[in-house]
């Protein structure tokens, strides 16, 4: 097959990665593929995380020094040989032995030191990065408005929180000290070479340009394979994690073969992206490999010639060719480190995509809201969340005053929700205001707003931690008296009593091993606990029978002195508890209030 019809030698990487692009195309997936990032430059990522690595620049300034003391000192055992060779061995004496061998034993002594804290040192410097770049990115990451984390899917946000900051550290910390060392050792080995004989030092470079080619030629490969072997990892973690996460979906429903061939189907694509590196590895590592024979071979000729003519004695030819091996091996690291780089840019693309999703902040000069009564008023606000084809809400306007405690009701997708993460700075109105005690939550600090306002979601969020830990969220330092109150007032201590441990019972993950009453009544003392001026709880006694419902709503009723209580709900039953009914018909308010019923 001729070049032309694609069979030529600079066509085969394409065509091993042409297959392999069309074995992982996305329509194969189970899902779509998450981590679509635009690419970056080597550039472009070294000027957007240095200040992260600035603070750490005269520990790596350190690490460069003890990195430029490991050749030096190998270029001293070296040069040691040759003397053994010239000095003991040729002339068959032993007179010089003793302090070549105790010069021996003290650098590989110091070797061993340095080694040591260069190996500690450089692992400290990479830990201490890595500690504060997960740090920084999981904050970023619980920041980010809940909108945002309804379209993320888990399992491929935790692989970008693990793997890819460990890519990020990989390229800014593990690739410069490689880096530069390799460089280090270069300039001292081919110094030494260059001292020992100049000519055979520029015969064995001949090498140098070779591998240099193989790496840069393979390098835009080694990125793409990396990019689509992450980007599969990521789409492997949320399917993951979306089938054991509703696990008794699965086999209630017979469907555990078709979620083991998903997860198999997911493994079949990160292997294939293995295999489309080993091939490239498996055409680039021979070449690397031949580049040296070359250099080495070429040497070997040009040094017999300079023994055989007494140019070089014998020790100084086998110091320069244990000098060679030493040199091809930073050589070789270079060579190598433009793939790796490429290779840690594809993960670095994947978290710098979610570094880039902005966070919502406060207004310049926001200020704290103190002594809240607990008036809500929304006026004419317009919500709509981002790709969404419709408002979320249109034009909303109600008012509800301190202390009264009113149903939000209205069809599916009218935004009660909406109106719950307007009200806690989870999502920003694009028009109208939206207001607290007549102050613009615009000009409030967003803290300061979620400590007035207590939200009680409709997906009952709690955590694998014991009953008592769960209610004493809502106030850290909350003693254990004051949380069992807490219970007792949202009518919880009954069932909680009945449980093994009691309060020290652990609920299990998001609290399955309770019912959902049970689990909404410690939601309910969780925000009771936290006692802020304004409750809102979304869809309460959503999958409740009418007696729960009743003893949740009554609880809710009967401790709701000094607090304003919106209850967005489709319920009847929590229709006979509230003041007033505020209906929300598509996104249009009716603010003409209905009396139900006094609270109980």
């Amino acid at each position: 097959m001729t070049d032309a019809e694609g069979a030529g030698p600079r066509a085969r990487p394409r065509r091993v990665l042409t297959r392999a692009a069309a074995l992982l195309r996305p329509e194969r997936d189970v899902a779509p593929l998450v981590g679509e990032a635009p690419p970056m430059t080597i550039a472009q990522v070294a000027r957007r995380f240095w200040p992260d690595v600035r603070p750490l620049r005269w520990w790596l300034l350190l690490l460069v020094v003890l990195l430029a003391a490991a050749p030096l000192i190998a270029v001293l055992e070296v040069l040691l040989f040759q003397k053994l060779v010239d000095d003991v061995l040729v002339p068959a004496t032993l007179g010089p032995l003793l302090w070549i061998a105790a010069l021996y034993v003290g650098l590989n002594l110091l070797s061993a030191v340095l080694s040591g804290t260069d190996d500690y040192l450089s692992t400290w410097i990479s830990q201490r990065f890595l500690v504060g770049l997960r740090t920084q990115v999981f904050g970023h990451v619980l920041a980010h408005p809940s909108h945002v984390h309804d379209r993320n899917r888990l399992g491929d946000t935790m692989s970008r929180l693990t793997s890819d900051t460990a890519a990020v550290e990989s390229f800014m910390i593990g690739q410069f000290a490689n880096g530069t060392g390799a460089v280090l050792r270069l300039v001292i080995y081919a110094g030494a070479l260059f001292w020992l004989q100049w000519q055979l030092a520029l015969v064995a470079l001949i090498a140098a340009p070779l591998l240099w080619w193989v790496a840069t030629h393979f390098s835009r490969l080694v990125k793409a394979v990396s990019r689509e072997r992450r980007r599969r990892a990521g789409s492997l973690s949320a399917v993951t994690e979306e089938r054991l996460a509703n696990a008794a979906l699965v086999q209630t429903y017979n469907r555990e073969a078709e979620a083991v061939a998903d997860y198999h189907r997911q493994n079949l694509a990160i292997a294939s992206a293995e295999l489309v590196g080993a091939r490239i590895r498996a055409v680039f590592l021979p070449l690397a490999d031949l580049a040296e024979l070359v250099g080495t071979l070429a040497v070997i000729a040009l040094g017999t010639w300079a023994l055989a003519t007494d140019r070089l004695t014998l020790g100084g030819l086998m110091a320069f060719l244990a000098l060679l091996v030493q040199c091809y091996s930073p050589l070789r690291s270079l060579g190598n480190l433009l793939p790796a780089l490429y290779s840690a840019t594809a993960g670095v693309e994947r978290m710098v995509e979610l570094l880039d999703e902005p966070l919502p902040e406060d207004a310049p000069g926001a200020r704290d809201i103190v002594n809240v009564r607990g008036e809500v008023e929304l006026s004419r606000v317009r919500v709509r969340y981002p790709g969404a084809g419709r408002d979320a809400l249109h034009g909303a306007s109600f008012r509800v005053a301190p202390g009264e405690l009113v149903a939000l009701v209205g069809p599916s997708g009218a935004g009660k929700s909406t109106v719950a993460r307007l009200l806690t700075r989870h999502v920003e109105a694009l028009d109208g205001v939206v207001r607290i005690d007549g102050q613009d939550l615009r000009d409030l600090t967003a803290r300061s707003v979620r400590d007035a306002i207590t939200l009680v979601p409709q997906e009952t969020a709690l955590m694998d931690a014991s009953i008592a830990d769960n209610i004493g969220f809502g106030r850290p330092g909350a003693s254990r008296e004051e949380v069992e109150e807490a219970g007792r007032r949202a009518d919880a201590d009954s069932f909680v009593r009945l449980l093994p441990q009691g309060y020290d019972t652990r609920v299990g993950q998001r609290g399955r091993s309770l019912s959902g009453g049970q689990r909404q009544r410690v939601a309910v003392a969780r925000a009771l606990l936290r006692d802020a001026p304004v409750l809102f709880l979304d869809e309460p006694t959503t999958g409740l029978d009418a007696a729960t419902s009743r003893r949740l709503l009554e609880a809710v009723a009967r401790h709701r002195a000094g607090r304003t209580v919106i209850v967005a709900t489709h319920d009847p039953v929590a229709l006979e508890y509230v003041d007033r009914v505020i209906s929300l018909e598509g996104a249009d308010i009716d603010t003409a209030p209905m009396q139900v019923g006094a609270a109980r």
